[in-house]
């Protein structure tokens, strides 16, 4: 989820009813493309950390993949976090920022950052973060809607629908040029080894270097 903190508020709002259908119609797919697209880099016993997890449901499917996963996942909005809390304690939720995850140095095997790149204040310090708490080869995985080639139309489809929805992101989102995100990933100490497209999403692998 976003974090900022007009965001924040924002998902605050909607958090008891974040579970529901409404929401979670899209990402029934978009988490399958997204498990599916980390399989080769997922092994037992690793460690992951999920940025702006929301409600914490991405981390609840990854859970299933393999053995012995330590999972934690962060959020600015207080009310996610408190439902994400609600499903058990296998997974360390916390309240937190994506440019400081209060995380120590070298944690994790894996980042995931999910539908939420483009919501950052800073995304470089967002970034310098991630390579931070990941462990020397370690791996970041961001998904996002390709917002900067979505055409018009379908582009203002998906800005009512977020107005429907009891909020208005569009206000709190830049668009993110594949190019800078690679550049500002880059000046992180993050290289990029993988990326694709698919039905307008971006799919993108960094490692730390």
């Amino acid at each position: 989820m976003p974090n900022s903190a007009s965001t924040s508020d924002k998902f605050d709002n909607v958090a008891n009813i974040y579970n529901g259908p409404i929401f979670q119609l899209y990402y029934f797919l978009a988490h399958s493309a997204c498990i599916n697209y980390l399989k080769p880099y997922l092994k037992d016993n690793q460690s992951i950390l999920d940025i702006a997890c929301g409600t914490g449901i991405f981390l609840k499917k990854i859970l299933k993949q393999k053995e012995g996963l330590k999972l934690a996942g962060i959020d600015n909005s207080k009310k996610m976090i408190s439902v994400a809390r609600l499903f058990g304690d296998k997974i360390d939720f916390r309240e937190a920022d994506a440019e400081n995850s209060s995380f120590e140095k070298d944690s994790f095997d894996i980042v995931t950052i999910i539908d939420a790149i483009y919501y950052f204040p800073n995304k470089e310090a967002a970034l310098s973060e991630c390579k931070r708490v990941l462990r020397p080869g370690g791996y970041l995985f961001l998904f996002y809607p390709a917002i900067d080639i979505i055409p018009n139309f379908i582009l203002d489809q998906i800005k009512l629908v977020s107005r429907s929805l009891f909020f208005n992101l569009e206000e709190n989102s830049s668009i993110v040029n594949i190019k800078e995100l690679e550049k500002l990933a880059g000046l992180s100490g993050l290289k990029l080894i993988n990326k694709k497209m698919q039905t307008m999403h971006r799919f993108i692998i960094f490692k730390k270097i």
